[in-house]
């Protein structure tokens, strides 16, 4: 409706103007009129309705523009909100993932934590016997421990120390402050002086302006004043030369005694003014420079105090620093021996374990080779009971048959009773076995990439793996497998998928721990294993790492070896035993 309006409005303007136009045509001869009221007013309203219809299509052009802005900000607004409700739906998706997650492991860790400390109720038991074993590094401990309070009372003394010299610092600064403070006081102070000799500087040259205008006023006024008194001498002398000589010179008389007041007037006003000013000047020039005198004699005292101030305060800076960089020394050295004491024991522990199992090996290996030995030395003693008894019987065959014994020349009856006791001398001996075990393991490690396998604990507890590259390397979806085996297809197997955004920073370690070793999951550095351990294996075990290609980028192999050594002694039976073996002959017999 507004775009047909003024169209129409337009068409009538046009009609109503050729109408004029066509009546307004003369015949040749007749006299032009002059254009009436009325045509002007249309030619004006004619003008106006044009603007108005440029101004309307203007507007209507600039509102077409702005709603195709419009729309297109409508479109963005639109795809604007759908991308954020679709990142917002996966971020929600992806927080509820993790947060079941979380559930998950927190339920997994509470069912862990419930058989843990069953399992601990059992080991209590155990723990109890070999507390005597830990008495020599207790006392080591104990001595760490007191080396460390030591170190901790030096450290408590340096800290009170530095607390001391921290205090002695806050009121330097305090006193600094303070004279930080007078010292903008005193130059607020020499500012504001500066600024009144400035003002009375500018008020003396104003005064100066003033009575310089006073004096070319009063010469510009003088010299008009005997211009006048000229013109007006010459103008009387023209009009009246008929005056009296006598009144002329009593009207310049008075003329002169009038200019003469007129002048004594302004020389005293200039007088007063000029002795005003100096006066005024003077006084305020002198309480300025006492002013500015006071000024520059205090900033320099208190300059003075300020640099002695930051010398101390330097000074007690450094002692300060010093006395933190030697707690910070002392902290560390702490530090350092408790993680020394830490891992000795766990070093400790490691090796009496390893050496528990060691003696039960050999304890099983001992009585493995007693019984052998036992049994042995049962069939040696049958068979030389029966050898005896046998030879026994030929014997008593021989004398009832009277059957010649063949003998050696120049034998005797009594070396052979004496060669009889030898032989059964040498059948009345033990042979003692002793033996000796020792077993380890030989490890062999390669890696193609900047992790390695660093250790693999036997007990099956973790693994530990070393970033020996100075970037970091994400383990993202890789995978760590520990085989039986360097069969790559081996059944007996365990393995551990890292998590997708897991990062192992430069020239770190990062230890994977079975499930059940009672280890707190912290990334990147402990990663604890979900209801799964490491099998250990006691011939054989093979850990390799596997990328997120399937590539094998690092192996570590650790295969147990046995030595033995067994050393035979003899030794003549004891009483019981030859009274024993007797009566085992006789029974054979």
């Amino acid at each position: 409706m507004a775009t047909v309006t003024p169209s129409k409005s337009r068409r009538s303007t046009r009609t109503e103007e050729e109408t004029p136009s066509t009546s307004g045509v003369t015949s040749p001869g007749r006299r032009t009129r002059a254009a009436s009221p009325a045509r002007i007013t249309r030619q004006e309203e004619k003008t106006q309705l044009q603007n108005l219809n440029d101004r309307l299509a203007a507007y209507i052009d600039r509102i077409r523009n702005l709603e195709t802005e419009n729309n297109r900000l409508l479109v963005q607004v639109r795809s604007t909100e759908e991308t954020v409700s679709r990142e917002v739906s996966s971020v929600k998706s992806m927080y509820e993932n993790e947060l079941e997650d979380a559930r998950r492991v927190l339920d997994d860790t509470a069912k862990e934590k419930a058989r843990l400390q069953i399992e601990n109720g059992k080991l209590k038991a155990d723990a109890d016997e070999w507390k005597s074993k830990y008495s020599k590094r207790d006392r080591e401990a104990r001595d760490a421990e007191n080396s460390a309070q030591k170190l901790q009372k030096e450290n408590n003394d340096l800290l009170a120390r530095t607390s001391d010299a921290e205090a002695a610092r806050k009121a330097l600064d305090t006193e600094v402050n303070k004279l930080k403070g007078e010292l903008a006081n005193l130059e607020r102070q020499l500012a504001h002086a500066k600024k009144q000799l400035e003002d009375e500087t500018l008020l003396r040259v104003d005064l100066q302006n003033r009575l310089q205008s006073t004096k070319e006023d009063l010469q510009f006024k003088t010299q008009m004043f005997e211009q006048q008194l000229s013109e007006r001498k010459v103008t009387t002398t023209q009009e009246y030369d008929e005056v009296d000589t006598a009144i002329r010179e009593e009207y310049e008389s008075k003329m002169q005694d009038a200019l003469q007041e007129m002048r004594d007037t302004h020389d005293r006003q200039l007088q007063e003014v000029r002795g005003e000013m100096e006066q005024i000047y003077g006084r305020q020039v002198g309480s300025l420079k006492s002013a500015l005198d006071r000024s520059m004699s205090g900033p320099t005292a208190t300059t003075d105090e300020i640099k002695i101030t930051r010398r101390k305060v330097d000074e007690l800076s450094s002692e300060v620093t010093k006395l933190k960089k030697e707690n910070a020394a002392l902290e560390a050295q702490v530090t350092n021996l408790q993680t020394q004491l830490t891992r000795e024991q766990e070093e400790y522990e490691e090796r009496l374990a390893m050496k528990d199992q060691e003696i039960s090996d050999l304890r099983a290996t001992i009585e493995e080779q007693s019984q052998e030995y036992a049994d042995i030395l049962e069939v040696k003693i049958k068979l030389d009971n029966e050898i005896a008894t046998y030879r026994k019987l030929l014997e008593t065959e021989e004398e009832r048959l009277n059957m010649s014994q063949t003998s050696s020349p120049g034998s005797t009856p009594g070396s052979r009773r004496g060669h009889k006791r030898k032989r059964v001398a040498l059948s009345e001996q033990v042979q003692e076995f002793e033996s000796h075990s020792t077993s380890g393991f030989s490890a062999q490690a390669t890696s193609s990439g900047n992790i390695s396998i660093e250790e693999i604990d036997q007990d099956g507890k973790f693994i530990k793996l070393h970033n020996t590259s100075d970037e970091d390397v994400a383990l993202g979806s890789w995978q760590l497998q520990l085989r039986h085996s360097e069969d790559d297809g081996a059944e007996n197997k365990a393995q551990y998928k890292f998590h997708r955004s897991l990062h192992m920073k430069a020239k770190t370690f990062c230890t994977v721990w079975s499930s059940g070793t009672g280890q707190t999951h912290s990334p990147p550095s402990d990663l604890v294993m979900k209801g799964t351990k490491w099998v250990p294996n006691k011939d054989t075990m093979v850990c390799v790492l596997i990328n997120s290609d399937g590539e094998e980028v690092a192996r570590r192999s650790m295969t147990k070896k046995i030595q033995r050594t067994t050393t035979s002694t003899y030794r003549p039976l004891s009483g019981s035993e030859g009274e024993r073996a007797d009566r085992d002959r006789c029974s054979i017999m």
